[in-house]
């Protein structure tokens, strides 16, 4: 056989032009799914949940109703405007989460006055309800007691007002020291050539602080909340954020 004779079956294999095919390729994987969320940055989830979640708006809605049918039975029988409720202002009967979104949890005084100068705060599902339930059909008193400082008190009433939220009083923080027990008595021990002396039947907050002598490391009486205290959800902030974390 010539050195240059080729086998047969190798022959066959060349004039046949035949070519092993390499596998087919995988299909590529699918394209991730598509979020509907317009910020590529994660929002603190307080400011997430109070913004836009389905639950804020159904607790405030059965708080502020539950409120109510508790002013309905410790009124009866007293008589027309002898007695009150008190409700905090922010995230109590407005809401602010707009300005936390704004700042991303880094509150200054100089952001915050802007802020309430805007006059824009919308006003919280239940609020207006509960408030002309006790004014209207009721026969109570309305006292707003915030921790808003004295300067911004009119741009305060003027948002209030804006929303269709009636009191009676607004008492703001004068002297900075961000306790509202000495305002609590004033409006139970009336100021003379005032107002007069009011049975407060309840309050409103979203604070252990809104709440009289309460705070962080005593919540007082459990039996209160639900008949007395109705206190309302704030995950954004609060004096809660001084608590060691476990």
């Amino acid at each position: 056989m010539s050195k240059f004779a080729v086998p047969l079956g190798v022959s066959t294999w060349l004039l046949c032009g035949c070519v092993t095919q390499a596998p087919p390729a995988p299909p590529p994987p699918p394209p991730p799914p598509v979020s509907t969320r317009t910020s590529t940055s994660t929002p603190p989830a307080g400011v997430f949940w109070f913004r836009d979640s389905a639950e804020r708006k159904a607790i405030y809605i059965e708080t502020y109703r539950a409120a109510g049918a508790a002013a309905r039975s410790l009124s009866a029988g007293l008589a027309p405007r002898s007695w009150a409720v008190i409700l905090d202002i922010d995230e109590t009967v407005l809401d602010n989460s707009d300005y936390e979104k704004s700042v991303g949890g880094g509150y200054k005084d100089d952001s915050w006055n802007a802020w309430t100068q805007q006059r824009s705060a919308p006003r919280l599902p239940g609020s207006k309800e509960f408030i002309d339930l006790v004014l209207d059909e009721l026969h109570g008193e309305v006292v707003l007691i915030t921790n808003r400082k004295q300067q911004v008190c009119d741009d305060t009433e003027i948002n209030l007002r804006s929303q269709q939220i009636r009191y009676d009083r607004i008492l703001c923080d004068r002297t900075g020291d961000q306790d509202k027990n000495a305002r609590f008595r004033q409006v139970q021990q009336g100021t003379p050539g005032v107002a007069p002396p009011l049975n407060v039947l309840l309050w409103m907050g979203d604070n252990i602080r809104d709440f009289p002598a309460l705070s962080q490391s005593d919540s007082g009486d459990p039996g209160a909340f639900g008949v007395r205290y109705f206190v309302l959800p704030n995950p954004m902030y609060g004096s809660w954020m001084a608590n060691p974390y476990h």
